[in-house]
């Protein structure tokens, strides 16, 4: 070899040294190149989920699916600015949001993911006894009767349980409901949140210790309700009787609603479970399922 071939190769060796180690360097540490060519700070979305097969979209990209095991979907190494997510799940409608991605910040979003055809159950008012002479009250429809009772008589004792000054000072009711610190009510017909725990422990879906308005209607509302299983969302029995599923989340600008029930008389949740009449006709949706 000649030693013009040898300056080249060591040239070349040179170039390699100091240009691409340096870029695979800063790609470990987070650093991306930016609209402007200049060197960026990368963010993060991180996706709250409880379900396998979820397939996350950016700007209409797969980016990543959940397991079996591992449902939650962190999305990592993202150049700062707004992205199109679109959380998609066959049989379930579709969750999307455009979010904000911030230097060196994981953004956590909480996805409501709701089946397209919800699985509504009948309850029998009687049990089905051929041989008996009188008609039997089934005891499932009796109980979930008995639910609703609780709610229109709220038993008196319930609100000297409480061992948190601040939640005695709440006056909870029909219109002002709690669940995990999390503290929603009624103002005319709009609907406000407010986080009554630690800073601290602020979720990302209220993002303020301030009082937020999450839901406004321009005619009288029903009421409303968490939905089933969640502290991030909630139902609101509009007035046309249908029921409406929908997320506290705000932040940027966007929320995503769902028609569940297209008419009912009044309901109730109890747990992941949705109870509703319509006239004496009882059903019941399971959200845990």
């Amino acid at each position: 070899m000649t030693t013009r071939k040898q300056l080249m190769y060591m040239g070349l060796f040179f170039l390699i040294f100091v240009i691409v180690i340096p870029a695979i360097v800063l790609y470990s540490l987070g650093y991306r190149i930016g609209d402007n060519f200049g060197l960026v700070k990368t963010g993060g979305l991180y996706f709250v989920n409880d379900e396998s097969d979820v397939k996350v979209f950016l700007n209409d990209k797969l980016k990543k699916e959940s397991g079996f095991i591992e449902k939650d979907i962190l999305i990592q190494n993202l150049k700062p600015g707004n992205y199109h997510a679109e959380v998609k799940k066959e049989g379930y409608r579709l969750w999307e949001k455009w979010v904000k991605v911030s230097p060196e910040k994981v953004e956590v979003l909480y996805p409501l993911l709701i089946k397209e055809k919800l699985e509504i159950t009948e309850i029998p008012r009687y049990e089905n006894i051929a041989a008996a002479k009188k008609k039997k009250i089934n005891e499932e429809y009796a109980d979930v009767l008995k639910l609703f009772e609780k709610k229109k008589k709220p038993s008196k004792k319930a609100f000297f349980t409480w061992t948190d000054p601040e939640e005695k000072k709440l006056r909870l009711s029909e219109d002002r409901k709690l669940r995990d610190k999390v503290f929603l009510y009624r103002n005319n017909n709009n609907i406000y949140v407010r986080w009554i725990g630690k800073e601290e422990k602020l979720p990302f879906f209220i993002n303020s210790m301030k009082p937020k308005l999450i839901f406004t209607s321009e005619t009288p509302f029903r009421s409303f309700d968490f939905f089933p299983g969640r502290n991030d969302s909630f139902i609101v029995h509009l007035s046309d009787g249908s029921l409406l599923a929908c997320e506290i989340d705000n932040r940027f600008g966007n929320q995503n609603f769902y028609k569940i029930v297209k008419y009912c008389d009044r309901y109730i949740i109890d747990d992941e479970e949705l109870y509703y009449f319509i006239g004496s006709k009882l059903f019941v949706i399971d959200f845990g399922n």
